[in-house]
């Protein structure tokens, strides 16, 4: 009789630990086993030979009993199987050597998702010299899990909840070498959802994503369109350009595009991820234009403002474009949603070369500046826009009205570090050509919204003349080095940024030639007297033409 009160109260705890366990969440745990407290005993909640845990499940049992009977429901299968699930988390949890831990292995409902959190612990414990991998390679219990993960997401015995299980697990894991391991066991959607998922918990972990980009790309299957604008602008966001999965996704984006006839929201996110991704693929940029251009009724103005941002960011105009552009600009400041998009709009014309006086003058009025200025404060890129905007206007158009000085007042143009270890190389470079300080002058401010790296003044022959001589003298050529490192070119097609286009031209308005230095052509590396003789030669080539 006390065996079988005994039952009872045991399944009634049982019953009481559902309530107390069913709930949102219940199923989901975090890799950090630092949140967890452990139970150095090895004992699980439901172990009742402790005298407290025995009067605990007698005292529930009581308690359901002298519950109405209206208010006793009968657990589901489905209540039973989470029971036994959230069982095995608890005892994963609290294992602490490799045999507590395999010991739950025996258990016939180990799932995939507790395998993989198993192995992962295992792996962790390996990696901190916690354990020894001979203490349990060899044990039937791993080797139990390992044919667990040995399945194929295209079993037929895997669930969609399994599925669902793997993604969360390969979040949950803290070593990023073992989830980078295990990317390849989830179907494309799994992999899309967990590069998604690294963006929004921003957690640039390389190994995962190079796992993810490896295993994407050689999926057989065509990447929508949905997929490649999600991939894109994962990957723009976590500033991972890989170059194999960007030309995959492009030339999935070619394929898809006819397929999409009233979508433009997802073209705009594609094109707007490849210019701030800097991925020139002219085949994907010039099938997007031509799809707004057949598309345009369906295309809202900022569908086309976007594109043409794209298009001025990576300095690629595509053929047979006319008709694009003469669309493009017909498009009114009343129709963006922001002044500021106004600005980049009108900022990306000047680039291309297609702006017209009337949009130029528009982004200088005091008006357009209150707009601005309703939201907050110009921030420091959109003041050297307006700085650029207002330095051609002068140049070309000196009479036209122009931006309150204020404007330029307080803009730092500085270098990232890894401009400014360029740029030092270049320069030490120069000091065989040009030795005295007097004959150049560095990091030179142009008053119109960006640095150029030097400048410097040479006759006909290349001989260094000094800068105060070369002012209004026709025989001597004022020179302005640009140095151009990685980031300030296009990727897949090594080309200027629009923008370096664009200070060129102002330069060259300011009656200085401009020389070119790219890290495509110069190699800091290379001995003194080669990056000599190839600067040496681009002067040459500057002067004669």
């Amino acid at each position: 009789m006390l065996k079988f009160g005994g039952l009872v109260a045991w399944r009634l705890g049982s019953r009481s630990t559902i309530r107390n366990y069913a709930g949102p969440g219940a199923t989901v745990f975090k890799s950090d086993k630092s949140e967890h407290p452990k139970d150095l005993s090895g004992k699980d909640d439901f172990d009742t030979s402790d005298g407290n845990s025995r009067t605990g499940l007698v005292a529930a049992a009581f308690a359901t009993l002298n519950a109405p009977e209206s208010e006793i429901s009968k657990p589901s299968s489905k209540s039973l199987k989470m029971t036994k699930t959230q069982i095995l988390d608890n005892q994963i949890l609290k294992a602490v050597d490799v045999n507590s831990l395999l010991s739950v292995a025996e258990n016939p409902v180990v799932s995939r998702r507790h395998a993989l959190k198993m192995v992962s612990i295992l792996s962790e414990w390996s990696s901190s010299n916690k354990v020894k991998l001979s203490d349990f390679e060899k044990d039937s219990r791993f080797l139990k899990l390992c044919r667990i993960l040995a399945r194929t997401q295209s079993s037929d015995s895997l669930s969609s909840l399994t599925m669902a299980e793997d993604l969360s697990t390969v979040l949950g894991i803290t070593g990023d070498d073992e989830a980078a391991r295990l990317i390849g066991n989830l179907s494309l959607p799994q992999m899309i959802k967990v590069m998604k998922a690294l963006h929004q918990k921003g957690r640039r972990s390389i190994p995962l994503l190079r796992a993810l980009s490896y295993n994407i790309t050689k999926q057989p299957d065509s990447l929508d369109l949905k997929k490649s604008a999600d991939l894109l602008f994962s990957m723009s966001a976590l500033s991972f350009p890989d170059p194999v999965l960007l030309n995959r996704i492009c030339n999935d984006v070619i394929t898809n595009l006819p397929s999409n006839a009233d979508k433009p929201a997802v073209v705009t996110s594609i094109v707007v991820s490849l210019g701030l991704l800097k991925y020139r693929h002219e085949g994907a940029l010039s099938a997007i234009v031509e799809w707004i251009q057949t598309n345009k009724d369906v295309c809202r103005p900022s569908d086309v403002a976007s594109a043409v941002v794209t298009l001025a960011t990576l300095n690629y105009i595509p053929p047979n474009s006319d008709e694009f552009f003469e669309s493009a600009m017909l498009l009114k400041e009343e129709e963006m949603t922001k002044a500021l998009s106004w600005l980049d709009l009108v900022f990306s014309f000047l680039i291309l070369e297609k702006a017209e006086l009337h949009h130029l003058s528009s982004t200088l009025k005091p008006e357009f500046i209150d707009k601005l200025l309703s939201v907050g404060e110009i921030s420091i890129p959109s003041r050297r826009k307006l700085m650029a905007i207002d330095a051609y206007v002068g140049l070309k158009y000196p009479s036209s009205p122009r931006l309150p000085e204020d404007i330029s007042v307080g803009v730092a143009l500085l270098y990232t570090k890894e401009k400014a270890l360029y740029v030092t190389s270049v320069m030490d470079t120069f000091k065989s050509l040009v030795s005295a300080e007097t004959f150049l002058q560095r990091e030179c401010n142009s008053g119109m919204g960006f640095l150029y790296d030097a400048e410097f003044a040479v006759d006909a022959k290349c001989h260094p003349v000094p800068l105060q001589k070369a002012v209004n003298n026709k025989n001597v050529h004022r020179i302005a080095v640009l140095a151009l490192d990685y980031h300030d070119m296009t990727r897949k097609v090594p080309e200027e940024l629009g923008v370096i286009r664009l200070y060129t031209r102002l330069l060259e308005l300011r009656g200085l030639k401009v020389l070119k230095v790219p890290y495509t052509e110069y190699n800091p590396k290379d001995k003194l007297v080669t990056r000599v003789q190839y600067i040496e030669k681009r002067m040459k080539e500057l002067i004669a033409s």
